[in-house]
């Protein structure tokens, strides 16, 4: 037995109530958080939360849901297109912080390309929505 466990035998019993309690804030202080979230942000797997349009009007309200989708996604990617643009144009040669703010233009230009492909795939998912409403 090392010197420390046995200068303080209820060392296990009080690390295992401390974890214990550590666990059980963490869970209640988890619970309290999802509890104040918006629903539209909050995920749920039981079962029945996730249904499959089966009207043509349901297959239509999914399709101007991601038609919305993408208009923001486009939204964002013109918004990253400006930052990058400003972020590569106080890059200039031989600046202490050029590095920097090429790196940024860089995160800037990834975002945009990143925006601009989940647009075209919510385009692409509201088509097939409308033309599954056109065979419901």
């Amino acid at each position: 037995m090392n010197r420390f466990k046995r200068n303080f035998p209820g060392i296990g019993l009080v690390t295992s109530l401390a974890t214990g309690t550590l666990a059980l804030t963490s869970l209640a202080f988890a619970e309290a958080a999802d509890s104040k979230m918006p629903a539209d942000m909050k995920m749920s797997v039981a079962a029945g939360d996730v249904q499959v349009p089966r009207s043509a009007a349901d297959y239509a309200a999914a399709a101007a849901k991601y038609d919305q989708e993408a208009a923001e996604l486009d939204a964002k990617a013109a918004h990253h297109a400006q930052m990058a643009a400003l972020y590569s144009a106080r890059a200039t040669a031989g600046s202490k912080q050029e590095t920097t703010f090429r790196s940024l233009a860089n995160h800037c230009e990834r975002l945009v390309d990143s925006y601009r492909k989940s647009a075209v795939e919510a385009r692409a998912t509201a088509q097939v929505h409308r033309d599954m409403a056109k065979s419901a």
